[in-house]
C-alpha cells in the first residue's frame, strides 16, 4: 500500500501578512506525519508539504499516480479552501483514493469534510487508531469498528466512539523523522544545521476563550519525560538539525521540569538553538528558568500579549477571556518581562488578538502602543468570536450560519462588519509597525544581530510576495500540461 502524506498546496491563497511574517523567519515541518508513519512500518510513504513545495498541478496528479491512501491533517479555517482545492483534484481524477483526514478544523467539521470528498475523519486524538485503519484498508478488512473514526454508510455519517487521551505520551512510537525532508526548511537562526520540531507536551490547562487547544484536548495538559525528549533531541542533531521548535502550548507550565530538562541539554552537550511559546508570568515569576534556557539554547519565544486588553468597565476583559490571572498584567509588567528575555538575549515575538476589546491601561489605544518597547516582532490576529462555544455553535449541523460562517473564517472576508473593521485595524497597525523608518533603523542598526537577521528574513520575503502581486500563482501555470495529464488520468484506476 503507498500512503501519501498532504500539507495541502497552495492553490488558492490571498496575501496576508501576518502569515507571510511567520513563513519568512521560521519555516519548521509539521510532526503529525512523522508521528502518523510511525504506526505504519513496512507502508509505502510520500510526503508532499505544500507549505515549502512550490509544485504545479500536472506534477501533482504525476506524484498521485499509484497512491492508495492521502492523508491530510488541517488544523486552521485558512487552510480550509486551498485542503477544498487539493481534494477535488485528487476526487476527480483518482476518484478511488481514499482520503483520511484529522486535526482540530476536521474534528469540529467532519460533516463538511464528509460532503466534500473525505472518506474518513479521525477525531481528537486519532492516531493511535491510524495504523489500525490503514491495515483494514490495505487487507480489506471491516473498520466499522475502529475508535475515533466517523465515516459515512449509506449515505448516513457514522461516528464511532471516541478513545481515552493518552495519558503516558513517553508510550507514542518514536516519530518517523526519516520520511521528512530537512532541506526544504529554515529558521533564521544563526550557524549550520537544518530546522525541525519536537513534541514536549500536548494540551494545555488553561481555558482562553479565544484557543481551540484547551477543548480539543480537554483542558488536560501532559508532558513527555525529559529522558524520551533527550531522545528525541539527540535523534535529530543526529541528523543534522540543530534549529528546533519546541511543541507545546506553553514552556514553563511545569517550571521544574523544564528547567531539569535545560540542565539536561546543557550537560548532555546538545548544541542547538530552539524557540517555544510562553507564557508572560511564566518570565515575571520564574527569571531563573528563563536564564537556565538561554544557556540551553532558547533563542526566540513567542508571548500572547492578549493580556494587556482593559475593559473600560471593570478591569479587565481577561474574566470574559477566562485566562487565569495571578498577577497585575498592564503595559510595565510586559516592559519588565521584556528586559528579562533581552537581558538573556532572547528575541521576542509578541502576538496580540484585536477586535474583542480595544481598551488598554491609561485608556491608551491600541494603535497608540509602542510595540517596540515589548517586543521585536509583533503578529497580530483578528479574534474569532465565540470560540469556546465552538462545540455548541455547530450542533446544528453543516446547513446553520455559525457553521458556514465559521468553516472558512477569514477576517478580511468576512460578512460581520465588527470583523471586517477589525481587520482593516490590524492592517493599518501592521503598516504602521513593519514601515515606520525609525522601528526599521532600529531593527538594522539598534535592536542586535538576531533581530536583525530576522527582519533580513522578513523584508526579502515581503519584497518576493509583492514581486508576485499578491497572488500565489501556481493554479495558473503549466495549464496546458496540467489538462493534458488531467485528462489522460481522468480514468485511472
Amino acid at each position: 500500500m503507498k500512503v501519501l502524506f498532504l500539507n495541502p498546496l497552495k492553490f488558492t491563497e490571498r496575501f496576508n501578512i501576518s502569515t507571510n511574517l511567520i513563513n519568512a523567519y521560521i519555516s519548521t515541518p509539521s510532526l503529525t506525519f512523522a508521528q502518523l508513519a510511525s504506526y505504519i512500518p513496512g507502508k509505502e510513504i510520500t510526503v508532499i508539504d505544500g507549505q515549502v513545495e512550490d509544485i504545479s498541478p500536472g506534477e501533482f496528479l504525476r506524484k498521485l499516480s499509484g497512491v492508495d491512501v492521502v492523508v491530510i491533517s488541517i488544523h486552521s479555517t485558512h487552510a480550509a479552501k486551498n485542503c477544498e482545492a487539493n481534494i477535488k483534484i485528487i476526487k476527480k481524477y483518482y476518484p478511488r483514493v481514499k482520503i483520511i483526514m484529522g486535526g482540530y478544523h476536521a474534528t469540529f467539521f467532519y460533516e463538511r469534510w464528509l460532503s466534500l470528498g473525505v472518506d474518513f475523519v479521525l477525531l481528537y486524538e486519532g492516531e493511535r487508531y491510524f495504523g489500525e485503519l490503514i491495515e483494514c484498508l490495505d487487507k480489506n478488512k471491516d473498520y466499522r469498528g475502529i475508535k475515533n473514526l466517523v465515516y459515512r454508510d449509506n449515505g448516513k455519517i457514522i461516528v464511532n466512539e471516541i478513545g481515552p487521551l493518552i495519558n503516558d505520551l513517553d508510550l507514542i512510537p518514536i516519530p518517523r523523522f526519516d520520511i521528512i525532508n530537512f532541506k526544504k526548511y529554515s529558521v533564521f537562526f544563526p550557524g549550520d544545521g537544518y530546522a525541525g520540531g519536537i513534541e514536549l507536551s500536548r494540551g494545555c490547562s488553561y481555558r482562553c476563550e479565544f484557543c481551540l487547544t484547551g477543548i480539543y484536548w480537554n483542558h488536560c495538559y501532559r508532558r513527555k519525560s525529559n529522558q524520551r525528549i533527550l531522545k528525541e533531541l539527540k535523534l535529530l542533531v543526529d541528523m543534522g538539525i540543530k534549529k528546533i521548535w519546541f511543541y507545546t502550548s506553553s514552556f514553563g507550565i511545569m517550571p521544574e521540569e523544564d528547567y531539569a530538562l535545560c540542565e539536561l541539554i546543557e550537560k548532555g552537550g546538545i548544541q542547538i538553538n530552539w524557540r517555544a511559546p510562553i507564557r508572560i508570568d511564566t518570565v515575571l515569576k520564574f527569571p531563573r528558568l528563563i536564564e537556565k534556557s538561554a544557556h540551553a539554547g532558547l533563542r526566540s519565544v513567542l508571548i500572547g500579549y492578549e493580556s494587556m486588553l482593559k475593559d473600560a468597565a471593570n478591569d479587565a476583559a481577561l474574566a470574559e477571556f477566562n485566562k487565569i490571572k495571578d498577577l497585575e498584567y498592564n503595559f510595565n509588567a510586559f516592559k519588565e518581562a521584556y528586559r528579562i528575555l533581552k537581558k538573556n538575549n532572547i528575541l521576542v515575538e509578541g502576538s496580540f488578538i484585536i477586535g474583542y476589546s480595544e481598551k488598554l491601561e491609561k485608556g491608551e489605544s491600541l494603535s497608540s502602543i509602542k510595540f517596540n518597547q515589548i517586543c521585536d516582532v509583533l503578529i497580530i490576529q483578528v479574534y474569532r468570536p465565540n470560540v469556546a462555544l465552538l462545540p455548541e455553535m455547530l450542533s446544528n449541523g453543516p446547513e446553520s450560519a455559525d457553521y458556514k460562517r465559521l468553516f472558512y473564517f477569514d477576517a478580511r472576508s468576512s460578512e460581520d462588519f465588527k470583523v471586517r473593521k477589525a481587520s482593516l485595524k490590524k492592517l493599518r497597525i501592521q503598516i504602521k509597525y513593519y514601515f515606520n523608518p525609525f522601528y526599521i533603523f532600529s531593527r538594522f542598526f539598534l535592536k542586535g544581530s538576531l533581530v536583525r537577521r530576522l527582519y533580513l528574513y522578513y523584508y526579502g520575503h515581503l519584497i518576493k510576495n509583492l514581486c508576485s502581486k499578491f497572488t500565489v500563482t501556481t493554479v495558473n501555470r503549466n495549464n496546458i500540461e496540467f489538462s493534458r495529464l488531467a485528462e489522460k488520468n481522468k480514468n485511472a484506476p
